[in-house]
């Protein structure tokens, strides 16, 4: 049977045999469905309505929206066995750290923050610092469990997806029912991420899958990401294999053939599709031209909220505007890199950032070093969506279903156990009647 269909049966095998039976899984299944409900049940009239903003996602989901992280944090709270203190003291220094500033943000934020008036802001920020504590105490589980849940977690955003398109369809203005289409596309890349920690790869039909999903909903920029976690994998999981002397000579022919091959293929093209309908179907659908989307628009006017905080930024230089002022209408720069800034100013903000790109630096050195895939798609995962965050709003918030499976790829901790060959072992004693190679002492 062919790789992909091994997998995904032993993964069914083990959810049968009691992985279902998992806390943290349960919270993941509950929080994904519960979010996802109401853009899959939401009518073509509230959707107009929802992107007028007369309505919210809350009012359409009823209470799902106000259950789902509860019963998340419940699930890994339940999960946590191993307890808070043996996950921080496993972690590397970098975590601690991590969330140690974390703490002192709240305070900073409490104290000296030009625009902290809702109490809604410090509860966000004490759940998230909760939530990504919970997340270091999830990798201290037994591997199986951990895999199970993360499992049950790819289950449900796989069921999500497939549910809201064959529920509600693609439409031209690109939502699928009451899920926006960056949203959607997110989740697809999501689950993608975690369908490769489960199986310590990327498949190649579930990101093609993953891929298709972001591209009919033209959601350019994690298309973007989607192919570089893919292509980082490739290169970094093959690093040995591409730079050594036989593989470099393969490399060559292969890239010899492929020059010799594309002309050709692209004179025989014309034979058997109409190329300039194919051109236009897919400058349509990634509205490369598109006046309000294109090229031209200024990144669908991304550039012009930008120069708002080139504008403003001798207003936040310290502490910032408060944690999530972002999501208060205080200012709106379409860029979660650039809403670290505001929220916490260019220094606080910016060695926390520092911080979570060094983290993602670290995790792709140590998966490729000791050939951890696990470590190596966190830190693949960490990267690639940094650079989605630099044109999408921010997602390190419990509140939104990306932040926390980015805090969980963040707070993945590689266990590597340094080998030293001791001096006992070094300088053992050789077996019984072979002679000494140490030279004799000429005592004449």
């Amino acid at each position: 049977m062919p790789v992909f269909l091994t997998e995904n049966l032993a993964i069914l095998r083990n959810l049968a045999r009691g992985g279902l039976l998992n806390a943290a899984g349960l919270g993941f299944s509950f929080y994904v469905v519960a979010i996802c409900y109401p853009g899959i049940k939401g009518t073509a009239a509230q959707l107009m309505d929802l992107r007028s903003g007369i309505v919210t996602q809350a009012d359409v989901g009823g209470g799902s929206l106000f259950v789902a992280v509860p019963a998340l944090l419940l699930g890994l709270l339940v999960f946590a066995r191993h307890g808070v203190y043996v996950a921080v003291r496993r972690s590397q220094p970098i975590l601690i750290f991590l969330l140690v500033y974390s703490g002192l943000i709240v305070l900073a934020s409490v104290a000296a923050a030009e625009y902290i008036e809702s109490s809604g802001q410090i509860v966000q920020y004490v759940v998230t610092l909760g939530a990504f504590l919970l997340c270091l105490c999830f990798w201290q589980a037994p591997a199986q469990s951990a895999d199970d849940a993360l499992a049950m977690a790819f289950l449900a955003l796989a069921a999500s997806l497939s549910a809201a398109a064959v529920v509600q369809g693609f439409h031209e203005y690109r939502w699928v029912g009451l899920i926006h289409p960056n949203h959607y596309a997110r989740y697809a890349y999501i689950a993608l991420v975690i369908h490769s920690l489960v199986v310590k790869r990327v498949s190649l039909p579930v990101f093609l899958i993953c891929f298709a999903a972001t591209y009919i909903v033209s959601a350019r920029t994690i298309m973007i990401g989607t192919l570089l976690f893919y292509l980082g994998y490739l290169a970094f999981a093959n690093y040995r294999a591409l730079f050594s002397r036989a593989q470099q000579i393969t490399n060559v022919r292969m890239l010899a053939t492929c020059l010799m091959i594309l002309p050709v293929a692209l004179l025989i093209l014309p034979f058997f599709t109409d190329t300039d309908r194919l051109i236009d179907k897919v400058t349509n659908d990634l509205a490369l031209f598109d006046p309000d989307r294109g090229v031209l628009s200024g990144f669908t006017g991304r550039t012009e909220s930008w120069n708002a905080f080139f504008g403003a930024i001798d207003e936040y230089v310290f502490f910032g505007y408060g944690f999530r002022s972002s999501r208060y209408n205080l200012h709106a720069v379409h860029s979660g890199i650039l809403s670290y800034f505001m929220d916490f100013g260019l220094l606080l903000g910016g060695l926390l950032l520092l911080v979570v790109a060094g983290r993602g630096l670290y995790l792709v050195w140590i998966g490729t070093k000791h050939n951890d895939r696990r470590a190596l798609l966190c830190g693949l995962a960490v990267a690639t969506t940094l650079l989605i965050q630099w044109f999408e709003p921010d997602n390190f918030n419990i509140g939104f279903i990306g932040s926390f499976f980015f805090m969980l790829f963040l707070s993945y901790t590689p266990s590597i156990r340094r080998r030293y060959m001791s001096t006992s072992l070094r300088h053992a004693r050789l077996p019984q009647g072979q002679p000494s190679l140490q030279p004799v002492a000429d005592i004449s």
